[in-house]
């Protein structure tokens, strides 16, 4: 028996193009690229926008005309806005704390499976579940100072202050609302 020789049949090969090539390789920046501009505009070409009006004459409508630092000067002097950086301390210091907090708490018990792991579900995904309009209505009244959150406090004498009782409302409220989500990192996928 001879033993045949096998010869590879070389097929040539279709030369692509340089320009699909080229194309395909600059494509994701191609199509990156509008949105990437859009955010250029519309964020940062604003945030200089606005910053750059900060030092003129401005009120209402744009006045190009130069003022320099003194609209800052007479911002720092105001006590109104001491009071307000003040409270925006306190609020952030409460609400991330405070928020945190509960939010590592909740998934904690959520990770040990305990009794009442449908109740605490429940709790992290009503915001999720019910829509704006109840969610708006339920939290008018729980924090209207006549029957809410800031009467119980007030009636126990739980916070004395009314200012407190202040923070006390709006720190729950904005807590209550990304409970869920900082949840959504911390609690297993399979739970």
């Amino acid at each position: 028996m001879a033993v045949r020789e096998v010869v590879p049949v070389l097929t040539r090969e279709r030369p692509r193009s340089r320009l699909l090539d080229r194309l395909g390789e600059k494509l994701p920046q191609l199509v990156v690229a509008p949105s990437f501009a859009a955010t250029l505009f519309f964020v940062y070409g604003f945030i200089l926008w606005t910053t750059y009006l900060s030092f003129t004459k401005s009120r209402m409508m744009p006045i190009t005309a130069w003022d320099g630092t003194r609209p800052y000067e007479r911002l720092w002097a105001n006590p109104v806005w001491w009071t307000a950086l003040e409270n925006l301390v306190i609020y952030g210091v409460l609400y991330i704390g405070i928020a945190s907090c509960l939010g590592l708490l909740l998934a904690i018990l959520l990770d040990q499976r305990i009794r009442a792991e449908g109740v605490l579900r429940t709790i992290y995904l009503y915001p999720m579940a019910i829509s704006f309009i109840v969610t708006g209505t339920a939290w008018k009244w729980i924090l209207n100072p006549g029957i809410g959150i800031e009467k119980l406090a007030h009636d126990l004498e739980w916070i004395a202050d009314r200012s407190a009782r202040l923070y006390l409302r709006t720190v729950a409220a904005t807590g209550w609302r990304v409970l869920r989500q900082s949840l959504r990192g911390l609690v297993r996928p399979d739970a």
